[in-house]
Order: structure tokens, then C-alpha cells, then sequence
């Protein structure tokens, strides 16, 4: 038999190895544990964030299939007498003369002439000097609104009454508050008190020239057959030369009565024009957006949809996970 101590420590060494086994298996055990902790909180987070960005994605992509291009209209514009007032005067070409159309459209371009006419003679023909000439309501209209001219475009279609109208309607009192301003009464009182002065400026005239020179196909004269075939000849010309005069001028910038109005006028029916026309291409490129956001908002809603279902497999993976961890925890209290 043996010994006792010896026996004793043979069991000891018998013993020892299975503790250890247990101590890594614990440790892998956490190890897994923590893992699919991790994994658990990662798929979670995941999942979240795709869930979120499905709904924000859809609802964007909704907004943009329900919004209409036709919700988008070109807005009003409007000419303030500050744009038209103190501006470089401009020439327009005057409109072409026609028949006059119907009584009512004579009759508003007919009565506006005379309001507008009676501007002229309260603001600017004060400021006229003692050779100006004093325009008549029918000169007046000839050089300023040219009711004829406008009759004829709107009886051949190429003007619309209506909206004439309220541009007139609209353009009488900005060109009244314009006809206030201190640029305004600068220019007349500068006009007024101006005086011409001799300025040498160079003009381009002409002057008739006699020549002399071949012509092949003159007979005027003796032995034209004989080569070279023609006769001498002699023709007046005209040719250009440039000259100095002396020109009686008022100073730079300076403008008469007249041009400043019809300078306020042609400012002002440009100007909307040019605005017009800037609102209504913002509003064709605010159509173009939304038709491109119809387009993308078809193509996000795609994008929603596979998100979602990018979520779907996460969450089928995070399945498999808590099935995992839940028989894990069966198992350890089944062992214990």
C-alpha cells in the first residue's frame, strides 16, 4: 500500500488539471458573452439608423412625387420710381401707325394721353426755354404713348388691351413720383439754366470731284475698235472728307424737358420688361426642380424600400443572435 501522504498527494495531481479546464472555460465563455454583446448592440444601433433614414428617405421622396409644377407661377414685378429716376436717358423706335380699332381702347389711350399730358405741362413744361417749342396733346402723344401705333398692335393681335392698360394704370403714378424726385428737379433746373457754348466737333461730309479714267465700253471717240477697246472718259465723283465746325452745345448731360420724360418712360416700360422676363425663366427653372425632384423622389422611394429591407435582415440576423444568447443562458442554468 502506499503512503498516506503519498496516496494524498497523487489525488492532489489528479485534481489540479480540472479547475484549470474550467477556469478557460469561463474566460471563453465571457469572451462569447461580450461578443455578442457587442454584436447585439452594433445590430441594434444598425437597425436603428436604417429605420430612420427609410422613413426620413420616403417621407422627402413623398413630398416631392405630390409637389405640381403647375403650383408654380411667375411672380408680379413692379417698377418703383427710384429705378426710373436719375437712369442715362434711352431712345425707343417709335411704333408703327395703323388704323384705330375699337371705341372703348380709344377712348382709355385718349383720356390717359391727356393725364399724362397734363403732367408735362405741370412738371417739365415750366423748364423749357424760350426757343423750345411747346409740344401740342397731339405732338405729345405722337413722341411719348403713340395711340395710333398701340391701336393698330392691339387690332392685329400683337398687344394685349388688358394688360396695356395696367401697365399704363400702373406706369402714371411711378412716373408722377419719379417727375418729384431731386434728381429730376436737378436735371430741369440745370436744363433751364444752361447756356450753349461753341465746341469744335469734326463732321464727315462729301464733296463732288471730277476724275478722269478708262471706259472699255465707250465709242465716243476716234479708233475705239483699236485695242485697248474704249475711250478716255471723265465722271464726277463723290468723296468723303472730314472737317472741323464749331457747334453751339449745351455742356454733357445735359437733356430738355422732353427727354427726361420719354427717358423715364422708356426706363421704366424696360425695366419691367427685363423683370418680367426674369420671373418668368425663375419660375420655369422652379418647375424644372420639381420636375427633377419628382424623378428623384421616385428613385428615394426605391432607395427607402431597400433600406427597409436592409433593416428586415438585420433584424433577422439580430433573431438568430437573442435565439443564440437565450439557449446559451438555458444552458448554463441546465449545468448549474
Amino acid at each position: 500500500m502506499m503512503p498516506p501522504g503519498k496516496r494524498g498527494y497523487r489525488m492532489d495531481m489528479m485534481r489540479d488539471p480540472a479547475p484549470s479546464r474550467a477556469g478557460a472555460g469561463n474566460l471563453l465563455d465571457r469572451i462569447e458573452n461580450l461578443y455578442l454583446r457587442a454584436l447585439r448592440g452594433v445590430l441594434l444601433v444598425t437597425a436603428t439608423l436604417l429605420l430612420i433614414g427609410a422613413v426620413a428617405w420616403g417621407g422627402l421622396s413623398l413630398v416631392r412625387l405630390l409637389r405640381s409644377p403647375d403650383s408654380v407661377q411667375p411672380e408680379a414685378v413692379r417698377v418703383e420710381a427710384a429705378d426710373i429716376a436719375g437712369t442715362p436717358l434711352a431712345t425707343a423706335a417709335r411704333a408703327s401707325r395703323g388704323e384705330p380699332v375699337l371705341r372703348n381702347e380709344r377712348a382709355f389711350y385718349d383720356g390717359f394721353v391727356k393725364r399724362y399730358y397734363s403732367l408735362y405741362r405741370s412738371r417739365y413744361q415750366p423748364s423749357l426755354r424760350s426757343e423750345d417749342k411747346r409740344l401740342t396733346l397731339g405732338e405729345f402723344d405722337d413722341l411719348t404713348i403713340n395711340t395710333t401705333g398701340r391701336l393698330s398692335a392691339v387690332r392685329d393681335g400683337r398687344l394685349d388691351f388688358a394688360a396695356d392698360r395696367a401697365d399704363l394704370e400702373t406706369f402714371l403714378p411711378v412716373v408722377t413720383a419719379a417727375s418729384s424726385t431731386r434728381d429730376s428737379i436737378k436735371q430741369l433746373t440745370s436744363y433751364r439754366t444752361a447756356r450753349k457754348r461753341p465746341v469744335a466737333t469734326q463732321v464727315q461730309r462729301t464733296r463732288t470731284e471730277t476724275r478722269s479714267g478708262w471706259d472699255p465700253y465707250s465709242t465716243a471717240c476716234d479708233g475705239w475698235y483699236v485695242a485697248p477697246e474704249g475711250c478716255a472718259v471723265t465722271r464726277r465723283v463723290e468723296v468723303p472728307y472730314t472737317t472741323r465746325v464749331a457747334m453751339m452745345r449745351y455742356p454733357d448731360g445735359i437733356a430738355s424737358p422732353g427727354e427726361i420724360l420719354k427717358g423715364f418712360q422708356d426706363r421704366y416700360f424696360a425695366l419691367l420688361q427685363q423683370r418680367r422676363e426674369a420671373s418668368v425663366a425663375d419660375a420655369a427653372a422652379r418647375r424644372q426642380d420639381i420636375v427633377d425632384g419628382q424623378a428623384a423622389g421616385r428613385a428615394g422611394l426605391f432607395t427607402a424600400i431597400g433600406i427597409v429591407a436592409a433593416f428586415l435582415v438585420l433584424m433577422f440576423f439580430f433573431l438568430l443572435v437573442a435565439i443564440e444568447r437565450h439557449q446559451r443562458r438555458l444552458a448554463v442554468v441546465q449545468a448549474s
